[in-house]
């Protein structure tokens, strides 16, 4: 048989000792491609890095912790039982050795957290070159939590211990029942229970279809410490925002999810309807402008390069015809993508979306999603429009990039 390891997900690993082999054996057998660290370590890699606090030296622990606060491009994860030792920080906290069965899932939700929140950064710093000031989004009421599970006693218990951080709970059953609820915007954030208590409700959930429907909600999954986890339930933790472990009584839950959701909302994009009535926003549809997204591109591929992430550009050309349909179709094109997405009007019917860490095939089924949620709508019977992907390579720049995707072919596509 052939050993296909060099495949897996590499990950360095910072410990002293016969705790090094056990970390880089158990990460080896979960479908990681682990190796020692090196000295000094290097926080400008990109590869994810593994302290294990119990096994370096106190010095060499709070050397690299302090080294790492200014990496934004490495993903961290911190082996120790105090989940406390890295406030400030953006890292992974893994509390028990047979936690790391689950690291590799976790770790593609710690990648997609730090990319939207790059995304968002570059986002402003763009906007900012177009004479935007410091944006202030409206203020909300009390953050609500949609609760994704069967129910039960925990259940009860925690949404009587969230209520006391004035936190209201709603649950839902079933993803599309959860999507439903999202479209009345109340809630800062989705709850998935993926513990015994919340039933078997995260088994029956097509997750690859969570992240259109969930429409940039930020998921939290509730798991138990060491517990065996079943493959929709890693398909879940893989697009979750954050991990959120069960342990401690219902009011100590119910501060660590408080102090997440706080902490997530402190980074909400800037999107264009943040930005009506500004230099950098297509007053017509609601979405960028051509300038815009000129220049936001060559931000994008910069964080692309840097990151070594997949960053692709999908065209989208209305015929002519159907013009006046084109405030409308925007509605449903920002509907259908993620907020990490950038849209923007080109101009003369054609809509540019860039999409961050997001490879070929992936851009290609948001198009074909949003071609989907089209042929549902009667608004749009008849309609017809051009669409094409384009995936960054080396050689790209921001124009090069824009003009390949706006030169064709295109693949044709009819709402009936």
């Amino acid at each position: 048989m052939f050993d296909l390891s060099f495949l897996d997900p590499p990950i360095e690993v910072a410990a002293a000792g016969p705790r090094l082999e056990t970390i880089l054996s158990r990460l080896r057998a979960h479908g990681m491609r682990a190796y020692p660290a090196s000295d000094p370590i290097d926080f400008d890699a990109t590869e994810p890095l593994l302290i294990d606090m119990e096994s370096l030296p106190v010095g060499l622990r709070e050397r690299d912790i302090r080294l790492s606060e200014g990496a934004e491009r490495r993903p961290l994860v911190l082996l120790t039982p105090d989940t406390q030792i890295a406030d400030g920080v953006d890292a992974l906290i893994v509390t028990q050795d047979n936690d790391l069965d689950m690291l590799r899932a976790r770790l593609a939700s710690l990648v997609r957290r730090q990319a939207r929140t790059a995304e968002f950064r570059i986002r402003l710093e763009t906007a900012e070159t177009f004479g935007t000031g410091e944006i202030t989004p409206a203020p909300d009421g009390r953050p609500e939590v949609l609760y994704l599970g069967d129910g039960g006693a925990g259940f009860f218990s925690l949404r009587a211990a969230l209520k006391g951080h004035d936190i209201p709970v709603t649950a839902a059953l079933t993803l599309r029942t959860a999507a439903d609820y999202l479209k009345s915007g109340r809630f800062a954030a989705v709850l998935a229970d993926l513990t015994p208590g919340g039933g078997d409700a995260a088994n029956h959930v097509d997750w690859s279809r969570a992240e259109s429907l969930l429409t940039g909600t930020p998921l939290f999954v509730l798991a138990q410490p060491g517990a065996d986890l079943s493959e929709a339930q890693f398909a879940a933790l893989m697009l979750s925002t954050d991990l959120v472990e069960q342990s401690g009584d219902a009011e100590a839950l119910a501060g660590r999810l408080s102090r997440a959701i706080t902490a997530h909302a402190a980074f909400a994009p800037v999107l264009p309807a943040q930005l009506q009535a500004t230099p950098s926003v297509d007053p017509v549809t609601g979405l960028f402008h051509r300038d815009f997204i000129k220049s936001h591109l060559d931000r994008q591929i910069t964080l692309s390069s840097e990151r070594g992430e997949p960053l692709c550009v999908l065209t989208i050309k209305l015929d002519e015809e159907f013009s006046p349909l084109l405030q409308d179709f925007a509605k449903v094109i920002r509907s259908c993508v993620r907020d990490t997405d950038c849209l923007a009007h080109f101009g003369n019917g054609t809509i540019i979306v860039s999409t961050p860490l997001t490879p070929y095939r992936g851009a290609v089924r948001v198009a074909e999603r949003l071609m989907a949620r089209l042929g549902r709508d009667q608004d749009f019977d008849g309609l017809r429009l051009s669409w094409r992907v384009v995936e960054k390579r080396s050689y790209h720049t921001a124009g090069t990039l824009l003009a390949e995707g706006l030169s064709g072919p295109y693949t044709r596509e009819y709402a009936a």
